[in-house]
C-alpha cells in the first residue's frame, strides 16, 4: 500500500519536517495539500485497477479482440490513461471498457455528473468552470462543460417525461401552474420575429416554464402549505399547444389520475385559460389574486386621473370586493364612472371586461373557504430562480437548443431527478454492453 500512497507519504514527511523546523501547523496549507496528494495517489489506484488484464471481467464481448488502444480518462481524482480493447462483435465495433465505465467522451460518469450539476445551477459556464476547480479541484475548461451539457441535456429532457416519478400517490391537491418569460436570444434565432423592441424586432424568445405541486395541509390560520420537495418544474420553448402536453404529461406523472382534485393557477393570460381548458378540463381555475389587484390599479387610474387619493381609495375598496366574490359588484360601480370617450374609456372598458371574463376564475372567499391557493407564486418565483438566474445573465445571448439543454438539466436539479436520471442512464448503459 505504502507504494501506491507515494504522493500522499511524501507529502506527510515534508509536513512534519516543516513542524520540527517551525513547531507549528499551518492548516490551510495542510488541509490543501494532503487533498491534492490524495487525489493524485487514488488516481494512481484508480489507473492501476482498470488496467489490470481482466477488468472486463464477465463483460469481455463476444467477437474479436482487434487491438488495445489507450485514452486519457478525466475522473474525480485527476486524469490517468486508459488501454482498452477494441473489438469486432456482430453487430458494432465497440469500446467495451469504455461502456463499462459509462464514460461519456473520455470523462467518468461521476465528473460527468458534477460538470452538468455545475452548468445548470452557477451562473454561467465559466462560473462553473471555477466551481469544479475550487470545490472538487478537477480542471475542466468551460468549453468541455458546455459541450457535455449538449451531449445530456436532450437525453435528460426526453427522460424527464417518460420517468418513473414516486412523488405520485393520492394527495388531496394537486397544483398546475404555467408562465412564460423572455430569453435573450442570439439574432439567426429572432430572425422574422415581432417584439417589443423600437424597430418591432424581438431580442429574445420566450420560454414556458411549467410547475406541478401538491398540498396536503394547513397552517393555523387555515391556509394550504405546499408540500416539502414536492414542486417539479419543465421548461420549454415550443408553442403553447406543444407545452400543453408536456405540463399535462408532468402532471400525470405526479398523480393527476389519482389527486382528489386539481387547481390550474394563472396570471390571466388567455393562453393559459386555453391550456388548461384542453388539458386540465375538471380542473379548478384560479386567477392569481395579486394579477388581478394589479388590473384593479389600472382599472383605477383609467377613470380618475390624477387624483391619487381617490384611486388609493377605490383600490382599497375593491380589493375587499374580491377577496369577498364581488367581483361582478366591481365591474358594475366601475361603469358608472366609464368616461364617454377617448383612450381612458378604452383601457377602463378592457379592464373591466378582464374581470367580467375571468369572473369565475377571481372567487377568492370561495376558494379560501374550499382551501385552495388563490396566488401563482411558486411558477412566478420559478420564472426568476429557474430561468432568470441562468438565462439572463449580463452579456448572455442564447441559442434555443443550448438554453433548452442547460434549463432542462437545471429543472431536473431543482425538481430533485437528477440523481435518478444518473441512475438510468447507468442501467441503460449496462443493458446496452449485455446486448452488444
Amino acid at each position: 500500500m505504502s507504494e501506491l500512497l507515494g504522493e500522499t507519504e511524501a507529502f506527510v514527511d515534508l509536513v512534519q519536517q516543516q513542524f520540527k523546523d517551525t513547531h507549528t501547523w499551518d492548516m490551510a496549507t495542510l488541509e490543501s495539500g494532503l487533498r491534492e496528494a490524495l487525489l493524485k495517489d487514488g488516481c494512481h489506484i484508480l489507473e492501476g485497477l482498470l488496467n489490470q488484464p481482466n477488468a472486463l471481467g464477465e463483460h469481455v464481448p463476444v467477437g474479436k479482440l482487434h487491438e488495445n488502444r489507450s485514452k486519457r480518462v478525466q475522473s474525480l481524482l485527476g486524469s490517468f490513461e486508459l488501454s482498452r480493447g477494441y473489438y469486432q462483435t456482430a453487430t458494432d465495433r465497440i469500446f467495451a471498457m469504455d461502456k463499462l465505465l459509462g464514460l461519456t467522451d473520455s470523462y467518468t460518469p461521476g465528473l460527468a455528473k458534477m460538470m452538468c450539476r455545475a452548468a445548470g445551477m452557477d451562473g454561467s459556464y465559466e462560473e462553473a468552470e471555477e466551481t469544479l476547480k475550487i470545490y472538487a479541484g478537477v480542471d475542466v475548461p468551460a468549453s468541455q462543460i458546455r459541450k457535455m451539457v449538449q451531449e445530456i441535456g436532450p437525453d435528460i429532457g426526453q427522460w424527464g417525461q417518460d420517468r418513473e416519478e414516486t412523488r405520485c400517490e393520492a394527495v388531496p391537491t394537486l397544483y398546475v401552474s404555467y408562465d412564460g418569460t423572455g430569453v435573450p436570444m442570439r439574432k439567426e434565432e429572432t430572425k422574422g420575429r415581432k417584439g417589443k423592441q423600437p424597430d418591432g424586432t424581438s431580442r429574445g424568445r420566450e420560454v414556458k416554464l411549467g410547475s406541478v405541486f401538491t398540498s396536503r395541509e394547513f397552517d393555523e390560520e387555515g391556509y394550504p402549505i405546499r408540500d416539502p420537495g414536492s414542486t417539479t418544474y419543465v421548461a420549454s420553448f415550443d408553442e403553447a399547444k406543444d407545452f400543453g402536453a408536456l405540463i399535462r404529461q408532468e402532471a400525470r406523472l405526479r398523480g393527476l389520475g389519482c389527486a382528489e382534485r386539481v387547481s390550474v393557477l394563472g396570471d390571466g393570460a388567455h393562453w393559459i385559460w386555453n391550456l388548461a381548458r384542453i388539458n386540465f378540463p375538471d380542473a379548478r381555475q384560479i386567477l392569481d389574486f395579486y394579477h388581478a389587484c394589479e388590473h384593479l390599479t389600472v382599472l383605477a387610474s383609467a377613470l380618475f386621473p390624477g387624483n391619487t387619493k381617490k384611486v388609493s381609495g377605490q383600490v382599497k375598496k375593491w380589493t375587499r370586493w374580491l377577496e369577498n366574490d364581488k367581483v361582478l359588484e366591481v365591474v358594475s360601480e366601475a361603469g358608472k364612472a366609464l368616461p364617454h370617450h377617448g383612450p381612458r374609456r378604452k383601457t377602463a372598458s378592457c379592464e373591466m371586461g378582464y374581470f367580467t371574463k375571468n369572473a369565475e376564475r377571481m372567487m377568492y372567499a370561495t376558494f379560501r373557504k374550499e382551501g385552495y391557493f388563490i396566488g401563482s407564486g411558486v411558477v412566478e418565483a420559478g420564472c426568476k430562480a429557474v430561468i432568470g438566474k441562468r438565462t439572463k445573465q449580463s452579456g448572455m445571448f442564447w441559442k434555443v437548443y443550448g438554453a433548452k439543454n442547460v434549463l432542462d438539466i437545471r429543472c431536473s436539479v431543482i425538481s430533485n431527478t437528477f440523481d435518478q436520471y444518473w441512475m438510468h442512464r447507468r442501467q441503460a448503459q449496462m443493458a446496452a454492453l449485455k446486448a452488444a
